[in-house]
């Protein structure tokens, strides 16, 4: 898809994504009330299609600041958000060697729950999968499974301000401890587009 085209999709799709969070269920209700028909459902990550695009990020947490960088797009027919992410911390007092990180996410539905699932991938090989709840521009992941990371308890916050910031909170629990924040990443869209190879 050439860039003109992307940043035209990511436009509608943003525009159609606050429409919904605004004001869709309201309308679809009344809608239903008046006509007493049912209601085609809107499109069940809708909360989340604010965010397909590009973004530059900085990070801040245990292990120090650094920057990112951020890709979200619909996939396979748009049935998945997939999202691509890379951070990169330099030699500090927390971090003294620096450290790079990348990670794989997806967004999907599950009907059978009725709910959104994200599961993210790490470069360190951990795998977490969690379901998510809505409120508003606010999704909340907590985990219900960790795997190659026994113990660990995960939850993820996304605060969507608009359609170019959003603030992105971990919050995690070694075995044996409480949660707490780990990192919080704030995120700005980015004209550019990310050369991931």
């Amino acid at each position: 898809m050439r860039n003109s085209q992307r940043r035209h999709r990511v436009g509608t799709l943003a525009v159609a994504g606050l429409a919904l969070l605004a004001g869709g269920r309201a309308a679809r209700a009344q809608e239903a009330e008046t006509t007493g028909e049912p209601v085609a459902a809107a499109h069940p990550l809708a909360p989340l299609t604010l965010l397909v695009g590009n973004w530059e990020g900085a990070i801040d947490g245990k292990l120090g600041t650094g920057r990112g960088v951020r890709e979200y797009e619909l996939v396979m027919g748009d049935l998945y958000l997939a999202s691509r992410h890379r951070s990169v911390r330099l030699p500090q007092e927390k971090s003294p060697e620096g450290d790079e990180h990348e990670e794989l996410g997806v967004f999907s539905f599950d009907r059978e729950r009725g709910t959104i699932v994200y599961r993210e991938f790490m470069g360190e090989g951990v795998v977490v999968r969690s379901p998510c709840t809505v409120d508003g521009m606010k999704v909340v992941c907590v985990a219900e499974a960790v795997e190659s990371g026994p113990g660990i308890r995960a939850r993820l916050t996304i605060e969507i301000t608009d359609r170019y910031r959003f603030t992105e909170t971990y919050d995690l629990a070694f075995p044996g401890r409480e949660l707490e924040r780990y990192f919080t990443n704030v995120w700005t869209r980015s004209p550019v587009s990310v050369d991931w190879d």
